[in-house]
């Protein structure tokens, strides 16, 4: 590591620091149903077709939303509708208008299997302005990880309706690797470059919800083989191209592999109103980290004062991290990953890969 690097290294906690304690909402995140058409083998809320919980009512929403528009600039804040599958909603394209109406940029993530020329044209109407579709290897894996045959047809299917005319100026995939799909990655990125698509981003599967499947969980090997594929994809790729946002992987290897530093942004830049209408510094903390409901709760305050735990992060300093060198870069991984019961974090990408000593 050259003397720029090693100092810049040295100055990222002090940023990190800056950026946690000037706390600036960019995404909120509305969990608006749990119930699903898919059967995904790696879900992390367990969704399934006939949720437990009653959808969030588009109402609720936009109320919360109305109160956010009143204190902050919607404009500098993209909604972003999850479930669940948000097209199993029937009140969707009407919250998407109503958070277009309010000044709200906004988007959705789906699996695509509902996308069709007419879900087109609704959320063109309602404004839709970005949108996340979910393919998660070659036809077979997808399928199976997906729990459903005919899922990647339909996935593809989505990708270029949305692609087309009508669709949103922004637009990207997600893949999701296990060992399953590992070695698929390149011919993924030349079938969505044969797409059109223009974004690409690679996650891996947390363990989290039915995600904690060991089957689903990449070894050190495999870890590191995704990190020094993604790093190559990265140099070779048309694509904007990026690892995902979760996991402190060390500074070098970081910079390889995303174009942003890495920081943990859960109640920072990121809020989240889940189906009950829990609000979460992150949709996908354990939702026993709550700290309020839109139900009785201002979630102008709960943004204000309610995140300061996820920011200032000495909830997430636990015994293992103590006299951890990365701890500065880290601050005990993604808080999505914090078990509040156990008191540490679910995974240390940086220890469990042992990247300390890994060049991608």
């Amino acid at each position: 590591m050259g003397f720029r690097a090693r100092a810049r290294r040295r100055l990222l906690p002090l940023y990190h620091h800056a950026v946690r304690r000037s706390p600036d909402l960019r995404y909120l995140f509305f969990e608006i149903t749990q119930r699903c058409n898919l059967a995904c083998q790696h879900c992390g809320s367990d969704c399934t077709a006939s949720a437990q919980h009653p959808d969030l009512p588009a109402e609720a929403a936009l109320r919360a939303a109305r109160e956010l528009a009143q204190a902050m600039d919607p404009a500098r804040i993209t909604g972003v509708i999850t479930g669940g599958e948000p097209l199993c909603h029937p009140d969707v394209f009407e919250l998407g208008a109503g958070l277009a109406e309010l000044g709200f940029p906004w988007g959705m993530v789906s699996n695509g299997w509902l996308w069709s020329a007419e879900t087109l044209q609704r959320s063109s109407q309602a404004h839709m302005t970005s949108v996340c579709i979910s393919l998660d290897g070659l036809e077979a894996s997808h399928d199976a990880l997906r729990g459903r045959a005919g899922s990647f047809e339909r996935a593809l299917n989505a990708i270029d309706l949305l692609r087309g005319p009508g669709g949103p100026p922004v637009m990207d995939v997600v893949t999701c690797v296990h060992p399953g799909n590992l070695a698929e990655l390149w011919d993924v990125h030349d079938l969505l470059v044969a797409h059109g698509v223009p974004a690409w981003r690679i996650f891996t599967i947390d363990p989290i919800g039915r995600g904690a499947a060991p089957a689903l969980q990449l070894d050190t090997p495999g870890f590191q083989r995704l990190l020094s594929t993604v790093a190559a994809l990265k140099q070779a790729s048309p694509m904007k191209l990026n690892f995902g946002c979760g996991g402190h992987l060390g500074y070098a290897t970081n910079r390889a592999v995303r174009d942003a530093d890495y920081v943990c942004l859960a109640g920072v830049k990121v809020a989240g109103v889940m189906v009950n209408g829990d609000i979460l510094a992150c949709p996908n903390n354990d939702r026993s980290l709550a700290q309020g409901n839109i139900a009785r709760d201002s979630l102008v305050q709960v943004w204000r004062h309610g995140f300061e735990p996820f920011r200032d992060r000495r909830l997430t300093r636990s015994a293992a991290c103590h006299g951890c060198p990365e701890w500065g870069l880290c601050k005990g991984n993604d808080m999505h990953l914090w078990d509040p019961q156990r008191g540490e974090t679910r995974l240390c990408h940086f220890h469990q890969y042992e990247l300390d000593s890994f060049e991608p």
